[in-house]
């Protein structure tokens, strides 16, 4: 019982700051997810320049399972993650709510992550670069434009 109590304690801190840790199995599990996450296929050159600076990197991703754009590029992230086969890489992924106010700024304050899915990279601690919403080019190419700072 005070197991119990304890980890629904934990829970709950958790969802108080907006987000809650997510396997990635539990992303897959949809067929939709894993439809798009199937389909993908990156560039084996451009998955080893990123294995080769991967371990020195963190990455946090935020995420709505209601959001059509985490639907369109989490998978495929995923997808490039397995593909580095980095198992020096740490990712941790956390799922979030809609935004429970018209005027709520933040799904995740204390990270000011105002728009979902997004990737946050970290090197040494450090935050070196973010992919918010859609890439810019591609969730690859811009992986590695912010890995290659």
């Amino acid at each position: 019982m005070k197991k119990t109590v304890m980890y629904g304690l934990a829970l709950a801190c958790l969802c108080a700051w907006g987000q809650q840790a997510i396997d990635r199995s539990e992303i897959l599990r949809d067929p939709e997810w894993k439809k798009v996450y199937d389909g993908y296929i990156p560039d084996a050159e451009l998955i080893m320049t990123l294995k080769n600076m991967a371990p020195e990197m963190r990455i946090d991703v935020y995420l709505g399972l209601w959001c059509s754009d985490s639907r369109d590029h989490v998978p495929v992230f995923l997808k490039i993650i397995d593909g580095m086969d980095a198992p020096g890489l740490a990712i941790d992924l956390y799922l979030v709510e809609r935004k429970t106010a018209p005027g709520q700024k933040y799904y995740v304050e204390e990270k000011s992550v105002e728009r979902v899915p997004t990737f946050i990279f970290y090197r040494d601690g450090e935050e070196m670069g973010r992919i918010i919403e859609n890439p810019r080019l591609s969730i690859l190419e811009d992986m590695l434009a912010i890995m290659l700072q």
